[in-house]
């Protein structure tokens, strides 16, 4: 239970539920694939999870040996070694290259092409041994970057090594040896896998690398009981320190987001739902220091475990807001006459974007009396345009 509790404040956890719709079904997966684990052919079991992983998140599917440590217990050394090396690790790297396959399949059938990268993942492809060498230069700094971000101090340097070292102590050891393999795989996994494309690693999908380490400390088999008297502590102690990052992190977002929508409901002249749609006239830039502005107003701070609101995309993290207030439409333009429609396409958005410039140049100053978050520039084609307003500085 309390070893529970620890893994789930692992800060990845936190990022990943501020994307439901993609982490939910994840999260799902998972639990199926625990009661199933036992009643399927391991080659079969990952092969389904594989296909299935590769339709929610890969990340979660690193996670699957973990199922099979309970055999290393029951067998000796040279049964765990061969059942490792010919079975775990096979079944293993063959349903992913299977969940690879069927998701490339599927894409095809369905959309004409194979999977595509964004250039927002900056991804790096392998033309050269040059490229090859930088990759694996990108992936070590990301792995050096994520450690750095577990291990948060000399202090807990100090600690975990001192959990390595009771850890050890009164274990067989083929029962140290075989799952410290087995562990490190999971760690390095997701940092080999992208080395062809090079991309960015996200802190949000780096679940396997925490527990991977976590793993390491305290998954011990046939614990004695002075371990954990000693251990717990150090498990509680580690579980605040991250719990109280967490909820600073979910203050943050949740302030930034709500302050958003609720000034979106209240100053719409009408209904959101009478509106064929709204355009915002603002940049990605305009966007993120609106969103500076609120958290310092509000002394709310995050650290680099949860994705910010900001460049780039800083719009794209906008417009669920509001479409979840009720406008059937979201789109955007700026002054720079670029156009985002978003996900929901919007006809003839260069000659919205054209008016809503006309609309923004012939504003006049709202009154210091009427201070609102967003200036109503007016309505075109059914559609509320808004900006922000550069006076509000109020809670």
């Amino acid at each position: 239970l309390i070893l529970s509790l620890l893994f789930m404040q692992i800060p990845s956890f936190y990022d990943l539920i501020t994307w439901p719709a993609t982490a939910a079904p994840a999260f799902l997966v998972l639990l199926v694939a625990i009661s199933l684990q036992k009643k399927l052919n391991i080659f079969v079991f990952f092969i389904i999870f594989g296909i299935l992983f590769f339709g929610t998140m890969s990340n979660y599917y690193y996670l699957l040996p973990l199922l099979y440590l309970n055999y290393f217990q029951k067998h000796n050394w040279k049964e765990s070694l061969k059942f490792t090396s010919y079975k775990l690790i096979s079944a293993w790297a063959i349903g992913f290259i299977v969940g690879y396959i069927v998701t490339q399949l599927i894409l095809y059938v369905n959309f004409d092409h194979f999977l595509a990268i964004e250039a927002w993942r900056d991804p790096h492809y392998i033309h050269s041994m040059e490229d090859m060498y930088e990759n694996i230069l990108r992936s070590l700094r990301y792995l050096q970057r994520d450690i750095q971000s577990i291990f948060l101090n000399s202090w807990i340097i100090l600690l975990f090594i001192f959990t390595l070292i009771v850890s050890t102590i009164d274990r067989r050891k083929d029962l140290i040896f075989i799952p410290l393999v087995l562990f490190s795989l999971i760690i390095l996994i997701h940092y080999v896998i992208v080395l062809p494309v090079g991309i960015y690693i996200a802190p949000r999908t780096i679940v396997a690398t925490w527990v991977g380490i976590l793993a390491i400390l305290f998954f011990i088999p046939s614990i004695k009981q002075w371990q954990i008297y000693l251990l717990v502590p150090i498990i509680v102690f580690y579980t605040s320190i991250l719990y109280l990052n967490n909820h600073n992190n979910m203050r943050w977002y949740a302030n930034v987001t709500n302050i958003h929508f609720d000034r979106l409901i209240s100053e719409t002249p009408k209904d959101p739902k009478d509106y064929k749609g709204v355009i915002l006239y603002a940049s990605d830039s305009d966007i993120q220091k609106r969103n500076n502005l609120i958290s310092s107003i509000n002394h709310t701070v995050k650290d680099s475990n949860i994705t910010g609101q900001g460049v780039p995309r800083a719009f794209m993290r906008w417009a669920p807001l509001a479409w979840e207030a009720g406008y059937k439409s979201v789109g955007n333009c700026n002054d720079k006459q670029s156009r985002n429609a978003a996900w929901h396409t919007i006809k003839d958005l260069n000659k919205i974007c054209k008016e809503v410039s006309k609309f923004a140049e012939n504003k006049k100053t709202l009154p210091i009396k009427n201070i609102t978050f967003y200036n109503i520039l007016g309505e075109y084609d059914g559609r509320l345009i808004i900006e922000f307003n550069d006076g509000w500085n109020q809670k």
